[in-house]
């Protein structure tokens, strides 16, 4: 069976699945080019450095550089938090003077059990070093990177082994469909895998915007190519040879 061959009510429901995939990958990609510039619209490429601050700095080094850069006086304040941290991340006399300063400046608005603020995160505050220790480990904890990763993959993989499915069943030649098939399974496992290895070596941040752009680009293809073959007559050398 092919998709082509569906009935009218068949293709009309799996289009709507398709173009829906569509534009969730669309939107992804928009969310992060957004989250990983300085714009706040628009399609942006994302900027290396601040996917590199995610995935490789301590988070709270990584936060500041990137999500809540907006929220940072000033650049330095930054470096004197990076270097805190590199030094040992000490409960001693420069934390309570300098560091705290910062946090209670930069953050504490927000970040505080007190805090009225509408966008507050009374959950994780900067009131003690106690709170913020927490915060210091190179890249994501293990614990946070295992709870992603895993909602990540249970999630893509949903919807992606319909889509390769509805693909598979699409009447184009074979070497297509093992490519685009093979390549976003490939893609997605080694976005995922690039996110621990990044804790590492931030040289895997290149892997991890590389594979999610395979990825979003090959789950956009599929969708497509789905689209035009249920739709529209395809010519003779995209076919399979049993369909030509």
């Amino acid at each position: 069976m092919r998709i082509d061959t569906l009935n009218f009510q068949a293709r009309l429901g799996l289009s709507g699945f398709l173009i829906t995939v569509i534009l969730g990958a669309l939107s992804a990609a928009t969310l992060i080019g957004l989250i990983y510039s300085t714009n706040t619209s628009g399609f942006n490429v994302p900027d290396m450095d601040k996917v590199k601050a995610k995935y490789s700095d301590p988070m709270l080094v990584g936060a500041m550089k990137s999500s809540m850069y907006e929220y940072v006086a000033e650049d330095g304040d930054i470096e004197v938090i990076a270097q805190w941290i590199k030094d040992g991340a000490k409960d001693d006399e420069y934390f309570k003077e300098e560091v705290m300063y910062i946090l209670e400046e930069d953050c504490q608005k927000c970040h505080s059990r007190n805090s009225t603020m509408s966008k507050a995160i009374t959950s994780i505050p900067f009131s003690s070093h106690e709170d913020i220790i927490k915060y210091t480990e190179a890249g994501y904890s293990w614990t946070h990177m295992a709870k992603n990763a895993h909602i990540h993959l249970f999630g893509m993989s949903v919807f992606l082994v319909l889509v390769t499915l509805a693909f598979a069943f699409s009447s184009y030649i074979s070497a297509l469909k093992t490519l685009l098939i093979s390549l976003s399974w490939i893609a997605l496992w080694a976005d995922i895998s690039a996110w621990w290895l990044s804790k590492y070596w931030d040289g895997f941040a290149y892997l991890i915007a590389g594979a999610g752009s395979v990825e979003i680009g090959s789950v956009i293809a599929m969708s497509g190519l789905c689209l035009i073959n249920m739709w529209f007559k395809l010519p003779s050398f995209m076919l399979e040879k049993d369909e030509s």
